[in-house]
């Protein structure tokens, strides 16, 4: 399952059930907007010098959460969200096993974990598993999602 124009419904998704999302090339102008935007101005990520000398890498690197939203964005973009998302409820078990650097293109295989009916009849919650890989299928985050997601009228 891949894109789609209109959102996808709690009861048209199955566990199991797989998206994969568009690619996307992470930038120095990417990295530099978002931490000062935020406030991640440490050295780390807002000095070069710093970065080649001192730094684990020896290259810059995206922060975490920068992947996390960019991962999110890339994610939303599929359309499978519009208009039958209801709430982001939770994130659980983050885990950033590579970095990822400037000019690695990254993108998101979501897979259905989890359906869960609610008490109210028009909507459940949705658990996913988002693997974030690299141009190189290196995996570099994953995390799981919880979603409240409506039914359709016909449910």
């Amino acid at each position: 399952m891949n894109y789609t124009t209109t959102g996808l419904y709690f009861d048209q998704l199955k566990v199991g059930d797989r998206l994969t999302t568009y690619q996307r090339t992470v930038s120095e102008t990417d990295i530099v907007n978002f931490v000062n935007m935020v406030g991640l101005t440490e050295e780390l990520f807002s000095s070069v010098e710093y970065v080649e000398k001192k730094s684990l890498f020896g290259k810059r690197i995206a922060p975490g959460a920068l992947t996390f939203g960019l991962a999110e964005g890339l994610a939303v973009q599929l359309g499978w969200l519009r208009e039958t998302a209801m709430a982001f409820l939770g994130l659980d078990g983050m885990r950033i096993p590579a970095p990822v650097f400037v000019n690695d293109t990254i993108h998101v295989e979501i897979e259905i974990t989890e359906l869960k009916e609610t008490k109210k009849g028009d909507r459940g919650v949705v658990t996913a598993f988002h693997t974030v890989k690299n141009q190189r299928d290196e995996t570099v985050m994953t995390y799981t999602v919880s979603r409240m997601m409506k039914k359709s009228s016909d449910a």
